[in-house]
């Protein structure tokens, strides 16, 4: 799993620093208003207090290589033939929540890893339940749950880690799709 969770990182933010602009939200199989979530913790001084999202990958497997992942994304961003594709190269964020079953032989039950860009700046984000050293030892909590069936994911004063200064944001928010 901790090559899993690795992929995540970097495939979240290798995905959101390329590809090109489009209005076309054909590819990311949902766009709309799906919830807001809000974000509470020292970063939110850089990052904002909420995220709203706008677009969905509901079945996260070209994205992600995962079918038990479900990728979040903001309004401006968008997913096509399993790329991502920002308009905004300055704010944007790409969350990919997953929540694995005992089918899938992963080593810990749920994962986030988490991308937001504001005004250019990179502010990465993990954990796993549990704790793994591939999501710096952080756990996102019991309130965190990926439901694909009900298409629902609720964050429930679930914990992220900022991979690069350890700092903890928390996050709360049902998101619908």
């Amino acid at each position: 799993m901790k090559t899993t969770l690795n992929v995540f990182k970097i495939l979240v933010i290798t995905l959101l620093l390329t590809g090109c602009s489009s209005d076309d939200d054909s590819g990311s199989g949902s766009s709309g208003n799906f919830g807001t979530i809000q974000l509470s913790g020292a970063d939110t001084a850089s990052v904002g207090s909420s995220l709203t999202v706008g677009n969905i990958d509901p079945d996260g497997l070209d994205t992600t290589g995962t079918s038990s992942s479900v990728v979040l994304l903001d309004e401006n961003t968008s997913i096509q033939n399993g790329e991502l594709v920002p308009t905004d190269f300055l704010n944007a964020f790409v969350i990919v929540a997953a929540e694995f079953t005992v089918g899938d032989n992963a080593e810990v039950n749920k994962a986030i890893s988490m991308t937001i860009l504001r005004n250019g700046e990179e502010f990465s984000y993990v954990c796993s339940t549990p704790a793994t050293a591939s999501a710096d030892d952080t756990d996102c909590g019991t309130g965190f749950s990926v439901d694909k069936i009900a298409k629902q994911i609720v964050f429930d004063d679930t914990t992220v880690i900022n991979v690069d200064n350890g700092t903890i944001l928390t996050m709360n928010g049902t998101i619908n799709y």
